[in-house]
């Protein structure tokens, strides 16, 4: 009976110690994919990481709306008392305004693209993606999360003018980035015409 109990005793130590290596394996690749989000940018704002960075590009984007809002409002304003010398003034000076705006949104990101797929075989539901973030000039990132049956890898890699920046894209991630570059040349065809 002290035998089945020890034999039984070593079973349940086994499981532990393998739980036990999957849960740091986890935790290793949790500490290297946020290393990679908490690297951040690179030049002037090198310490602030990907999530401060979007959330400043939001706040940018949100004062930006407001300014064209007013705007907008104040043109509509002159055009409708334009009979008179000093309105047609004033929506000369809102027209210029809006011409030129006082914040420069060219560092937005912008441009976004998501391309859902199967990474292994054997998978199914297209759980796997890989996210494009780009600027007006095809500057950002992409982000891949690669969907296993028992974890899920995350790389993030930078785009500099629609290129590869520091590593090889994937041929998905190659497909989001011309997807978001695609989005980018849509909007200039668009004000161009």
């Amino acid at each position: 009976m002290s035998t089945y109990v020890a034999v039984f005793a070593l079973v349940l130590a086994y499981v532990a110690l393998v739980a036990a290596y999957f849960a740091l394996r986890t935790l290793a690749k949790l500490r290297r994919s946020s290393a990679v989000l908490g690297r951040g940018l690179r030049g002037e704002r090198m310490r602030e990481s990907l999530v401060e960075a979007v959330n400043r590009q939001a706040e940018l984007a949100a004062v930006t709306r407001e300014e064209l809002v007013e705007l907008r409002a104040a043109v509509a304003a002159a055009r409708d008392e334009s009979r008179d010398a000093a309105t047609a003034a004033t929506a000369a000076v809102a027209a210029s305004d809006v011409a030129a705006p006082t914040v420069d949104t060219s560092g937005l990101l912008r441009h976004v693209a998501l391309v859902r797929y199967d990474a292994f075989d054997g998978m199914s539901g297209r759980l796997s993606f890989s996210l494009a973030l780009l600027d007006e000039s095809g500057d950002g990132v992409t982000i891949s999360a690669l969907a296993g049956k028992s974890d899920t890898r995350v790389y993030a890699k930078g785009v500099a003018g629609g290129e590869p920046a520091d590593a090889k894209l994937s041929p998905e991630e190659h497909q989001a980035v011309d997807a978001a570059l695609a989005k980018r040349r849509g909007l200039l065809s668009r004000k161009a015409g």
